[in-house]
């Protein structure tokens, strides 16, 4: 995606969005804050992994 968004003529692709690039699972953490159990369905999404390091998608920004 980004190669697309950077191959818009000319030069009109400004770049991409991550959404939440850092939420990652924490217990109590889900979409109802009065109800723990609701979890996140897309909490490894994140460019990092539980330990906060960085995952492989991250690779993806390294030469921008």
């Amino acid at each position: 995606m980004q190669s697309v968004v950077e191959a818009v003529p000319p030069r009109r692709g400004l770049g991409v969005f991550w959404w939440d690039a850092t939420w990652t699972v924490v217990e109590g953490n889900g979409w109802d804050s009065t109800d723990p159990s609701t979890g996140n369905a897309w909490e490894n999404q994140a460019l990092f992994d539980y330990d906060g390091v960085p995952t492989e998608a991250m690779s993806g920004f390294a030469h921008r």
